[in-house]
């Protein structure tokens, strides 16, 4: 079982991907759950991460997570690696 925060997992997929569809793919699930665990976090932070149109896009907010959210996951990564996990 490794260390991680799905909620950041999905989020990196979805801002890499430009898609819900295409984190869905990349994660192995299915794109309602993409949806739940964004709206989830959009709610656990006050604020959306994407602007949903004809293109998906990073909000200035959601720029600025995603730079933590990286970092927050080289964490994770790194404690994986060092307790074999």
């Amino acid at each position: 079982m490794m260390l991680q925060d799905s909620k950041i997992r999905t989020f990196l997929a979805v801002a890499d991907t430009g898609s819900f569809t295409g984190a869905a793919r990349k994660l192995g699930v299915s794109q309602p759950a993409v949806s739940s665990q964004i709206s989830a976090l959009e709610q656990l932070l006050g604020f959306s991460l994407f602007e949903r149109g004809a293109v998906l896009r990073l909000t200035p907010s959601g720029e600025t997570f995603r730079d933590y959210a990286r970092r927050i996951q080289q964490a994770y990564d790194l404690a994986n690696q060092a307790f074999g996990l």
